[in-house]
């Protein structure tokens, strides 16, 4: 990791890299247009080309006669193609007069156009809906990039959001009929340019979206490198084909300074392609769900674009929604792309997209019918398509369809519950497991609330184990669907979802629905076994403990005690013999000694009961390896951590059997000819025993050892578990906690 002052003048490096990104635009803007005069018009190279002269694509802020699609062909009587040719020597200035010869309507006029500075803040205030747009796209790359600076699609969508506003000067700040004539066609090559690296930048950012794969992962730099190049091989190939037949300096100069339009005709589709197939391509559902975003974003912005704008168009010539606003409706597209790139996960997209796709074809389709039909009867009567009935009719066919959906979705949900919503289901669940205090009414609540959730007319959930349990909700209906609970790979129990005879059956669309149910209740159903287990052995805890007791009292007051009783009155009667008969006081002694000696011996048994005595001449550690070289026939190693020791003594007691009990069940059940035991501390004490067996079978559930392993870790806050090695053979681990210090 670096350190923390690299790390700052890294993310200071990153967040001049956004500023630059931000101020860039403005300051080019500023500088191209308020440089030099203007006359208030708006042209561009390829549409129409530039020929004998220059089509106007717009006129603001004129005062003269000047009108959109008037096509200036001199100015001064200077053609524009010998103003191209060899431009003026001093420049024009504010307030000039010039006049432009243009063509309308086939007739040729001249038309007197002042010179006048350029109208930056009318054009900023014209163009208003384009500048939420930029702004968000900026702020959602900069964050992003911020937030993920290593990611080449952070990077790549910086870079869109960087040189989409640098092609500013190109459109919707476009070339003037004043730039052609003194040559200043610079903001348009830099503008245009700009543009061209920002189809490279989108093609580079499907490429490695929603993460590099395939021949990208491999091949990054080359990838790169083909996005970039493409866009400048699409123009040049444009070149080649079209400025051989060129005719004259205006026409030649117009083809060059078309610089993106080649890209732009061709790599928006490329790109939807790219995405199309990594969405195809992609395994995972995580992965699906952030292309669907992308996808559902841009989707809503091309059907609003044409629902109300070039369907209206094309029925009574005028959109219904300003070409300058429609910009507004992607507005959802930057949020998409940071989302997606974040790789957060707002809720299931997939499922709410197509049907969504579905029912909106649906309803565009008999919109189109409605309104093709409507233009066909007024073609063919000879009366003018009013667009506001048509709009109208749409919108009710539109709502009667939605109208259609919601009430289908009522039915289902009446009748199936939630079924076509296992997120809801499984919140549901958790809820009311929440709200469950008594673990003896936990299977109950799980029954009754899947019963209510799915309008099931039967539900049962069932435990397996030494004791096992079971929950229903209702009477079983005949077409019963079980559910097998796991947890960890162990079977814990199965679910019985029962449909009934008039429900639909669960079918394969509902595996989602059950896999969810399965996870949730088998957690659930794991903790409880957990739960019981506890209690159990607990029971058993303070069961041995008294049965201990009495075994203590027992062999103390039936045993010991005697014994003791006895070896005073002996004592007594050997201090009386010794005056009169010292060999009888002798014999007494000697038999007193005999019964001592048996005394001793039963009360180190009774010792050796309470704690293996092993473990207080050895240690775990040597108590460990004294017991592993017992068993013969069965190579054992034991690895312990050299901060191991000192140990609670519960905590000895605990792992010494826990061990005995895993090497015990290796060499009954495993046929192993190998086995490992760890010892080492980390949150507590951790026990490993592995081998090189047979492995646990599909079909496996603890049995008598393992339990009794799970429960000794239990005893004092822990938890233990057997799982199959990726080599082969099964390994039992288990945690202790340890006091703090």
């Amino acid at each position: 990791m670096e350190a923390t002052p690299q790390r700052r003048e890294r993310r200071a490096r990153n967040i001049a890299v956004v500023v630059l990104a931000a101020c860039a635009p403005i300051v080019l803007l500023v500088f191209a247009r308020l440089g030099a005069p203007a006359d208030g018009t708006a042209t561009f190279p390829s549409a129409p080309p530039w020929g004998d002269g220059v089509v106007l694509a717009d006129v603001t802020s004129q005062p003269g006669d000047l009108r959109p699609g008037d096509r200036v062909v001199a100015v001064d009587g200077v053609a524009l193609r010998t103003w191209v040719a060899d431009p003026p020597a001093t420049a024009f200035r504010v307030g000039q007069v010039l006049r432009y010869q243009v063509i309308r309507d086939g007739q040729p006029r001249t038309v007197e156009v002042v010179l006048m500075p350029y109208p930056l803040v009318r054009k900023v205030v014209d163009n208003a809906a384009l500048h939420p747009l930029l702004i968000a796209l900026l702020a959602v790359a900069g964050f992003v990039f911020l937030r993920r600076p290593d990611d080449p699609a952070a990077r790549a969508l910086l870079a869109v959001a960087a040189l989409v506003p640098l092609g500013l000067t190109a459109f919707p700040y476009s070339t003037q009929v004043i730039d052609v004539v003194t040559g200043r066609l610079w903001p348009l090559v830099v503008a245009d340019t700009a543009s061209l690296l920002m189809w490279g930048a989108v093609l580079h950012f499907t490429f490695v979206f929603p993460r590099p794969s395939g021949l990208v992962a491999r091949h990054r730099r080359l990838a790169a490198a083909v996005a970039y190049l493409l866009p400048a091989v699409l123009y040049l190939a444009n070149l080649a084909r079209t400025l051989p037949g060129a005719t004259g300096a205006l026409e030649r100069t117009g083809l060059l300074v078309t610089i993106s339009v080649p890209a732009a005709n061709v790599i928006p589709f490329a790109a939807a392609a790219v995405m199309v197939l990594s969405y195809r391509a992609a395994r995972d559902r995580a992965t699906r769900q952030r292309l669907a975003w992308v996808f559902a974003a841009f989707g809503f912005g091309l059907a609003c674009y044409l629902g109300l704008g070039r369907l209206p168009e094309w029925l009574n010539g005028t959109p219904l929604v300003p070409w300058a606003w429609q910009t507004l409706f992607f507005l959802p597209v930057p949020l998409a792309l940071g989302a997606a790139v974040l790789r957060y996960r707002l809720f299931d997209l997939e499922i709410f997209l197509r049907r969504s796709l579905i029912y909106g074809a649906l309803t565009g389709t008999l919109i189109l019918i409605y309104f093709g039909a409507a233009a066909a009867f007024g073609a063919l009567l000879g009366t003018p398509v009013q667009v506001g009935p048509l709009l109208a009719g749409g919108i009710v066919i539109g709502l009667v369809l939605s109208l259609r959906e919601r009430l289908r979705r009522m039915v289902i949900r009446l009748i199936f519950g939630d079924r076509d919503d296992p997120d809801e289901v499984v919140r549901q669940l958790s809820q009311r497991l929440e709200a469950t205090a008594s673990a003896d009414s936990i299977l109950h609540n799980v029954a009754q609330t899947l019963a209510r959730a799915l309008r099931l007319p039967y539900v049962s959930v069932e435990l397996s184990g030494t004791e096992p349990r079971t929950a229903s909700h209702g009477r079983p209906a005949g077409n019963p669907v079980t559910v097998q609970l796991t947890h960890r790979g162990e079977h814990v129990g199965q679910l019985v979802l029962d449909s009934g005879p008039i429900r639909e059956p669960f079918g394969p669309d509902d595996r989602r629905l059950l896999d969810g149910l399965a996870r949730q209740v088998g957690v659930t159903a794991h903790n409880l076994l957990l739960t019981v287990r506890l209690q159990r052995s607990l029971e058993r805890v303070v069961a041995a403990r008294e049965e201990e007791r009495r075994r203590l009292r027992r062999d103390i007051h039936d045993g010991l005690g005697p014994v003791m009783a006895s070896g005073g009155m002996r004592l007594e009667l050997a201090r009386a013999l010794l005056r009169t008969d010292p060999d009888a006081a002798q014999a007494v002694l000697a038999d007193l000694a005999t019964t001592q000696q048996q005394a001793l011996t039963d009360l180190r048994r009774l010792v050796e009961g309470l704690r293996p005595p092993v473990l207080d001449q050895l240690g775990l550690v040597g108590a460990v390896r004294q017991r592993a070289d017992r068993f013969t026939g069965l190579a054992v190693t034991v690895e312990a951590a050299a901060d191991l020791e000192p140990l609670p003594a519960a905590v000895e007691v605990a792992a010494y059997h826990i061990v005995s009990e895993a090497l015990t069940n290796v060499v009954r059940h495993a046929g192993a000819h190998a086995c490992a035991v760890r010892l080492w501390r980390d949150e507590g004490l951790r026990v490993e025993v592995s081998d090189d067996g047979v492995g646990l079978a599909e079909s496996y559930r603890a049995g008598t050892g393992l339990l009794s392993i799970r429960e000794r870790a239990a005893e004092l806050g822990g938890e233990a578990d057997a799982a199959p090695r990726a080599q082969g053979g099964t390994q039992i681990r288990a945690r202790i906690p340890l006091p703090r210090a």
